[in-house]
């Protein structure tokens, strides 16, 4: 494949990305979806374009959406974690033994989900409980739903890459060849 098609396509994604997280902010659900469907993006990215391509992807769309995208928790979420995880999820997922490869995974994504929400609070003063109120119950119920998402999330990563390698990835290798 010719680099100047590599160069183009990485551009076309990282325009996406910025664009999708950009309106993430609108309806406050999408705050999470967006970062997870990018996330597969970089799996793609990946797996067609090669680690290099994805990383410089990664790397443009979060130099750029924390400039243009209001919504900092969204660009949070994709940038300490969603982002880049579907990049490093083949390393870790190389640990030995499996259970000490899931643990890791479970503590990368736990110590991001805490720095996350550390620097909303505390940095951009975005509260966690939107009438201020502290609550312990509900923040064990997030952690509790976040790391569910967390494992539908890694559920989904798995089968999705299969779903890519055997459905779409020669095609879209076609189309990025000019053999159309």
């Amino acid at each position: 494949m010719k680099p100047s098609i590599k160069v183009a396509t990485c551009g076309i994604c990282t325009a996406i990305s910025v664009v999708l997280l950009f309106f993430g902010g609108v309806i406050y659900i999408f705050a999470y979806v967006v970062p997870i469907v990018l996330g597969l993006l970089m799996m793609m990215l990946k797996k067609t374009l090669k680690t290099s391509s994805a990383v410089s992807v990664y790397i443009a769309t979060s130099i750029l959406s924390f400039m243009i995208v209001p919504d900092k928790e969204t660009v949070l979420l994709y940038i300490m974690f969603f982002g880049y995880y579907p990049i490093i999820k083949a390393s870790l997922d190389k640990i030995k033994p499996k259970f000490l490869s899931v643990i890791v995974k479970i503590l990368l994504f736990n110590v991001s989900l805490v720095a996350i929400e550390l620097i909303c609070v505390y940095v951009f003063g975005i509260p966690f409980f939107e009438d201020g109120a502290f609550s312990i119950s509900l923040l064990i119920l997030f952690a509790v739903l976040m790391n569910f998402l967390f494992a539908m999330y890694e559920y989904m990563l798995k089968y999705s890459l299969i779903l890519y390698e055997r459905k779409l990835e020669k095609r879209v290798l076609k189309i990025l060849k000019g053999k159309i």
